[in-house]
């Protein structure tokens, strides 16, 4: 009586020991193949196979402007650039080398002949630093002295605002974080004076003050970055230097004063002027794209889950309300937009899209182990060995 419990006991232990090493020695992302490698620091494991397409995936997502760090799937240790190359392609090296560089500019090809637009281009020359930051004070000065009219014009509050950010902005006792809201407060003032004090032909002013107070730092990438969309957020319209069209930044159509770019969409597409091949990307935008709230850009999406990062400005937003993601929306059910489950009339589409949404809810980020089902198979596995000792007993 007792033998056979030890028995039973001791083969179960050994069936258990026989599973831990069965999956020590499989891939940590599929748990099928055997491993061909580990890491390095973190000593995760993977086949080949697995981990090129992880790598593949998260390079081909990495086009955005901030730099990309490559993780490891399982334990998010970010993995050093010398280690993971070693396992893939050198065209995916490549790739991720072009679109993952520091200080990297927000460009639009222009509509009509598809030269690159650059509204911003980041300097890391001293010499040329210390020159546009004189520059700076120089355009500024010339704004207030352009609408000059005597002694009481100085005591103007647009006049005294302006002039006030000269002397502080000569001192330069910043620090970096504090520099966007800096960089706000000075065009809130020369913005509110050119459209009081300036002539509409000479209306230049604030649109070369903010080119040269971004072009003046050394910053933090990622300090520029967002300098550099408070300036296209400002001035979202720029002429093409090849054919000088005037190109619209946030949607990349022709510039459309007077209307927001959804506006200014639909009127391309109702349009009978407009090609047809134009008209029909148009609709696919209207339909699959929204500004984001952060930097004003169109983003398109047409799949996925409400929590969308902005590749440009890395904002990360509800694609259903447009609200920070911080405020606390659901991947697949915006508690801020109220017609979501009024449009579900039918039991049936009710039901669809109830398994939908579960789906979706099982879904795991590319190349992330999908935890539920690896614990259904362990399960499933173990129970599998159970009945294969009960049958040969």
């Amino acid at each position: 009586m007792y033998e056979s419990e030890d028995s039973s006991v001791a083969s179960s232990s050994f069936g258990e020991q026989d599973e831990m090493e069965h999956f020590m020695n499989r891939c940590s992302i599929c748990f099928d193949a055997h491993l061909d490698f580990c890491l390095e620091f973190c000593r995760d494991q993977y086949c080949l196979d697995c981990f090129q397409k992880y790598i593949v995936e998260v390079v081909k997502s990495s086009w955005g402007l901030s730099v990309t760090p490559i993780r490891c799937p399982v334990c998010n240790e970010q993995i050093p650039k010398h280690e993971w190359t070693q396992y893939v392609p050198r065209k995916v090296t490549d790739t991720y080398d072009r679109f993952n560089k520091p200080y990297r500019s927000y460009t639009r090809a222009c509509p009509h002949c598809q030269d690159e637009i650059t509204p911003c281009v980041y300097n890391a020359n001293r010499n040329q630093l210390m020159q546009s930051n004189r520059l700076f004070c120089d355009i500024m000065e010339s704004m207030l002295f352009s609408c000059y009219h005597g002694d009481s014009h100085k005591n103007h509050t647009d006049h005294i605002a302006v002039k006030r950010w000269i002397t502080i902005y000569k001192r330069q006792d910043w620090s970096d974080s504090k520099l966007l809201i800096l960089y706000k407060n000075i065009m809130q003032d020369v913005l509110t004076f050119e459209k009081h004090h300036i002539s509409h032909t000479a209306k230049r002013f604030a649109h070369n003050i903010s080119q040269e107070f971004i072009n003046n730092f050394c910053v933090e990438p990622d300090v520029w970055k967002s300098l550099q969309f408070a300036h296209i957020s400002n001035f979202p319209r720029m002429n093409c230097t090849s054919c000088h069209t005037m190109v619209c930044l946030h949607c990349g159509y022709d510039a459309h004063p007077g209307l927001d770019c959804e506006q200014h969409m639909k009127r391309m597409a109702t349009d009978k002027a407009t090609a047809q091949d134009i008209k029909e990307t148009v609709e696919w935008k209207l339909a699959n794209s929204r500004r984001c709230p952060n930097c004003s850009i169109m983003i398109n999406r047409d799949e996925g889950c409400n929590k969308v990062d902005c590749s440009y400005c890395g904002f990360c937003f509800c694609w259903a309300c447009r609200s920070s993601w911080a405020d606390g929306c659901g991947f697949y059910r915006c508690s801020n937009v109220t017609n979501q489950v009024s449009l579900l009339t039918d039991t049936s589409v009710a039901a669809t899209t109830t398994n939908t949404a579960t789906n979706n809810e099982d879904k795991t980020e590319v190349g992330v182990p999908n935890m539920k089902n690896i614990q259904a198979r362990l399960v499933n596995h173990h129970l599998q060995r159970q009945e294969d000792r009960m049958d040969i007993d």
